[in-house]
């Protein structure tokens, strides 16, 4: 092969390894313009999703609960007394004022304790009349003794000194005895001393040899005999001494004519206060007499308030007992609902709150009224249980609602539906829960910008409620706000259209 031949070969080569390298880079550079401009158009591509514009609104924290209507001063009359049903002046529906005669009981056992009250008067009567004789017996006896006094003092002042003389003789007598046996010891005591020498000067004699010792034992004997003579003095001597001051001691009771005076004064005083008694006791009984009289003579059922009749639960002729339902009664001016609230939402409820009430049923209007009062106890649902509230198994907190005006359209006793509203902003830009996202500890809605693209805005939550929001900052009345769809996550600058919503759905809500 010549050499130009081969620089020729070579040249070709070199021209295809380009070529191939040109196409390559050209297959590239195209693949990548292609995919640039499906992702551009991607990005173009407009996403559908539900629009919500932003405006002002009311927020409500609030508990429902079911409740029971109630007039105001709704009360059922019961029967005072076992008796029969004489009269019904009137009937179910009928209005009523305060004071008007509803119903005319007679009661028997009613006749008989008037019966057996005037019989108690007449016994008291005649217990008065002993009573009064008893007084005037007492003033008789202490007159008697008032006029007996003087002639029962002078003799007893003549007693008094008789004794007085008596008791001075004796205490002479006594105080002679003393003396001399005083004496007596005396005399007592030398005769033992005599004695005691002579045996002395025996013993010295019999020492020396001068007597026998058989002549001891008689001056022996002499001292025993007279040593016992001198406590037998001594004795007489204590009792001398004790007769003595007995004798100066002694009293003789004698009547005090002022006893007898005394005791007729008390005697007095005692029958007088049971007179007193028995006046009290009559006057009671009398008492007693004319209120079971009155209420025989007009054993009526008096209306207590102005209202109308709710319900009649007897008819004449019946008989019945104490305590047994006559007629309900209540003031339709004023309509009530009586809550059962849990103990979880009591905590939360107070009086004065705003209420809405609603009757159980479509298209029900609303009517407002006010919490009026919450019990500070919870009591056991079942009223007729004994057992106490701690030991029961379901306990709620009674609770009442007045509405602000009588609708003429609740039933008592029918159940409504009760919003209490704990917490409320009106006129504040509110949006739904649902738009809300958040993100770590802060929270954003979908905007709709200029450019009908979606950005992220920050927003400053304030009052929450089941389905709204309150929205403090980030957001203004006017703004649109993106709902986001559930099939596509939105992204910041994501392009939107208004989608339409199903007509089947907006009929349906």
């Amino acid at each position: 092969m010549s050499t130009l031949d081969y620089q020729a070969k070579r040249a070709y080569q070199r021209g295809v390894k380009w070529l191939v390298v040109m196409t390559l880079l050209t297959g590239v550079s195209l693949a990548g313009i292609a995919l640039y401009y499906k992702l551009q158009k991607k990005d173009a591509e407009a996403v559908p999703a539900e629009l919500q514009k932003v405006e002002l609104g009311t927020v409500e924290n609030k508990i429902s609960e079911g409740g029971t209507v109630e007039l105001g001063g709704q009360r059922t009359i019961k029967s005072p007394a076992d008796s029969a049903v004489e009269q019904i002046f009137v009937k179910v529906g009928d209005p009523i004022i305060r004071g008007q005669n509803l119903i005319l009981l007679r009661s028997t056992a009613g006749e008989n304790s008037l019966l057996q009250k005037q019989l108690g008067i007449q016994q008291q009567e005649l217990e008065i009349e002993r009573n009064r004789q008893k007084v005037e017996e007492a003033k008789i006896k202490l007159k008697n003794s008032e006029i007996n006094y003087k002639d029962e003092l002078e003799k007893y002042r003549k007693q008094v000194k008789s004794q007085q003389i008596t008791q001075r003789i004796e205490i002479q007598k006594n105080q002679a005895q003393l003396e001399r046996q005083q004496q007596k010891v005396i005399e007592a005591k030398e005769d033992l001393t005599v004695a005691e020498a002579e045996l002395n000067k025996s013993n010295n004699l019999l020492e020396k040899g001068f007597i026998p010792e058989t002549e001891l034992d008689g001056k022996k004997a002499d001292i025993r005999s007279k040593e016992a003579s001198l406590k037998n003095e001594q004795l007489a001597l204590k009792n001398a001494i004790l007769d003595l001051e007995t004798s100066k001691n002694k009293f003789e009771p004698i009547t005090d004519p002022t006893n007898d005076i005394l005791t007729a004064k008390i005697e007095l005083q005692q029958v007088q206060s049971e007179f007193q008694k028995s006046l009290s006791e009559l006057q009671r009984l009398k008492v007693e007499y004319k209120e079971q009289e009155s209420n025989l003579q007009n054993n009526l059922v008096i209306s207590p308030l102005d209202g109308v009749v709710l319900n009649i639960n007897i008819k004449p002729g019946d008989g019945i007992i104490r305590g047994s339902d006559l007629i309900t009664i209540g003031d339709p001016n004023q309509e009530l609902v009586l809550l059962r609230l849990s103990t979880l939402n009591a905590a939360q409820v107070k009086p004065n709150q705003v209420a809405r009430i609603t009757i159980i049923g479509p298209d029900s209007k609303p009517f407002s009224g006010r919490v009026e009062r919450v019990n500070r106890q919870a009591v056991s649902e079942n009223t007729n249980s004994s057992q106490s509230s701690s030991s029961s198994g379901q306990v709620t907190v009674p609770a009442t609602v007045r509405l602000d005006q009588p609708t003429q359209a609740l039933i008592p006793g029918g159940q409504v539906s009760v919003e209490i509203i704990l917490e409320q902003q009106k006129d504040v830009i509110a949006v739904n829960t649902e738009l809300i996202q958040s993100q770590g500890k802060s929270s954003f809605v979908w905007k709709l910008d200029a450019n009908n693209q979606v950005q992220k805005q920050p927003v400053t939550l304030g009052l929450k409620d089941l389905t709204k929001v309150e929205v403090k900052s980030g957001l203004k009345v006017g703004d649109t706000l993106v709902i986001p769809p559930t099939d596509i996550p939105l992204q910041p600058g994501m392009v939107i259209i208004e989608e339409e919503k199903d007509k089947n759905s907006d009929s349906e809500t």
